[in-house]
């Protein structure tokens, strides 16, 4: 059961920060001013990752050794949830980060509803997982 709880405290972290991401953080980001917005944007980047980076990399590991140790479609769906949400984010949202404009905020709030969604999703199964 030891893993099955640090899955759903992986899980209930990263929805919770993915959720006061979309919700609070990234509206924010428009009050910030143009001449402002470089300095801004880099420090965000920059103090997120210690936020996030941690308990994304433990998901999929934490994911890995589940699925070993207790194999089965919720398992299996855990760590594809895990494992895609880390790889969209290193993927594509680092890039898309990389190359933010202001102008470009409504599209990073509605593209990162799509990641709270799945985090929401991956925090479902985790709980099915621990029950």
């Amino acid at each position: 059961m030891g893993l099955e709880v640090a899955n759903l405290a992986l899980a209930a972290y990263m929805t919770g920060v993915i959720w006061v991401v979309q919700v609070v953080l990234y509206p924010l980001f428009g009050c910030v001013g143009a001449a402002e917005w470089p300095v801004f944007h880099a420090g965000h980047a920059r103090r997120i990752a210690w936020v996030v980076v941690g308990p994304m990399l433990a998901h999929p590991v934490v994911g890995i050794v589940l699925l070993v140790e207790r194999p089965g479609a919720l398992a299996a769906a855990n760590l594809a949830l895990a494992g895609g949400l880390l790889l969209v984010t290193a993927g594509g949202f680092t890039r898309v980060h990389a190359g933010l404009e202001q102008a470009d905020l409504g599209r990073l709030v509605r593209l990162n509803a799509l990641r709270a969604a799945g985090w929401t999703a991956s925090l479902g199964v985790a709980v099915a997982l621990a029950l």
